[in-house]
């Protein structure tokens, strides 16, 4: 299959796109990360709600069969 020559233009750009992303990549996973920015959350820290008390059986509805 014969490409036209916009076809072979966008090929040429993501594959160009493609081998830089990749020689971009830190070369192990013990390269530093200090380059890029982390965003950082915001806002309030609160405690999680104490859990609350089971219901005892008494209690407890069956809702097999509505």
């Amino acid at each position: 299959m014969v490409m036209n020559p916009r076809q072979q233009i966008a090929t040429v750009l993501l594959a160009g796109l493609i081998i830089a992303s990749v020689a971009a990549m830190p070369r192990t996973l013990d390269a530093p990360r200090e380059s890029r920015q982390m965003p950082r959350a915001s806002g309030m820290v609160v405690a999680a709600p104490a859990a609350s008390a089971e219901l005892s059986h008494d209690q407890v509805r069956d809702l097999t069969y509505n």
